[in-house]
């Protein structure tokens, strides 16, 4: 990403990257005692290497650019959209803090990237090879829960008790993402009003996505003196953006041309895809059933691709996306703050899913064509 004049997203993405290239090569060893400095090539190998092919992988860096915008809207309002290496030297104190928490929080959605690949056998991650895949399963996986420890380091005492929460909040979120593939929880939530199911959706989601999303918030409420009454305001927006996130992100697996490898990968997993739900919504009763024993007999990825009302499941998927993001554009209104922040806001979390909501939407236009065209034909 190339910083342009007056673009402080791209400013501040720039700005973090370098400080996370200087963290990634000099300071993370202070983290080490000095009797440790003769098996450095042994931890330069074993952790450092497999830690900087999962960070410096290219990236949004969603949840540290949100550490900034929140530093920006609530500590320098007097001078919100200046560079940040333009600082006054009376808030580098408070920037360096908080870029110390990005780097954290950074470090975990990273190490958390690394497990989920594992749990979910994953080849492919942020276009290159999953790292349990290039590097090995247990050195993946141990470098990824060390890094988990490492993040720990980057919070101040006052935001630590936050991150550990999180964290754990995030692995009962992936309990219930993992349990989709249970024959149990399928069958009861399946066969569930769509309201019931969608709520299991959402809590899941809220708890394995959002709640990374909303850890800024919280990791910096009393860093940056956020009121209880603009924090309330703000993390109804963060969770439900964390929402929208994974809906989009379940979309993107439909989308041969920004999902290669992974193509259509959340189809062997049950009810963890928000285009699975949308599915069944449309669903009779007795295509309900047929599907279930699809899924049961772990056949229903062909079984979908297959069927009539695919297009119309994604599609429905689409504006039941979009409708949301809409609402949060709307509840954004109730914040105080000016047009420029507003902006920012939406350059870190709404446009990653332009080209997601342009090709899907190609996708659902397309057959809208060709079912023109052969209504045309009779």
């Amino acid at each position: 990403m190339n910083a342009k004049e007056n673009n402080y997203h791209a400013l501040d993405y720039n700005y973090f990257m370098k400080k996370l290239s200087n963290y990634l090569e000099k300071d993370i060893y202070k983290n080490f005692p000095n009797e440790f400095i003769d098996f450095k090539p042994f931890i330069d190998k074993n952790l450092i290497a497999i830690t900087k092919d999962s960070m410096l992988a290219e990236g949004k860096r969603i949840r540290p650019l949100l550490c900034y915008w929140l530093l920006r809207n609530f500590s320098l309002p007097n001078n919100s959209l200046t560079s940040l290496d333009l600082v006054e030297k009376s808030n580098k104190k408070l920037l360096d803090t908080v870029t110390q928490v990005a780097i954290g929080i950074e470090i975990f959605h990273c190490a958390s990237l690394v497990i989920d690949d594992i749990e979910d056998g994953s080849c492919e991650r942020r276009g290159r090879l999953s790292l349990h895949l290039s590097h090995g399963l247990p050195k993946a996986l141990n470098a990824a829960n060390w890094m988990y420890f490492l993040a720990l380091k980057h919070f101040p005492a006052v935001s630590k008790s936050i991150a550990i929460e999180t964290l754990f909040d995030c692995h009962i979120g992936q309990a219930f993402d993992l349990s989709s593939n249970d024959d149990f929880i399928n069958k009861k939530y399946f066969y569930a009003d769509e309201s019931t199911r969608w709520s299991f959706y959402e809590k899941c989601v809220s708890l394995k996505t959002g709640k990374l999303i909303q850890l800024p918030l919280f990791s910096l409420k009393k860093i940056l003196n956020i009121s209880d009454s603009e924090i309330n305001l703000v993390d109804k927006i963060f969770n439900s953006y964390g929402i929208i996130y994974q809906i989009f992100d379940d979309l993107k697996n439909f989308v041969p041309e920004l999902n290669k490898n992974k193509l259509y990968e959340d189809l062997n997993c049950g009810l963890r895809s928000a285009v699975v739900h949308s599915f069944i919504d449309i669903l009779s009763d007795e295509e309900k059933e047929l599907a279930y024993l699809e899924i049961k007999n772990n056949n229903f990825k062909k079984y979908f691709l297959q069927h009539y009302k695919k297009i119309q499941s994604l599609e429905k998927c689409y504006y039941k996306a979009s409708y949301l993001l809409h609402i949060n554009s709307i509840q954004l209104e109730s914040i105080q703050i000016n047009k420029e922040l507003k902006d920012y806001l939406s350059d870190i979390i709404e446009k990653p899913f332009d080209m997601i909501r342009k090709n899907i939407f190609s996708i659902i236009q397309v057959n809208y064509k060709l079912k023109m065209e052969e209504t045309l034909s009779l």
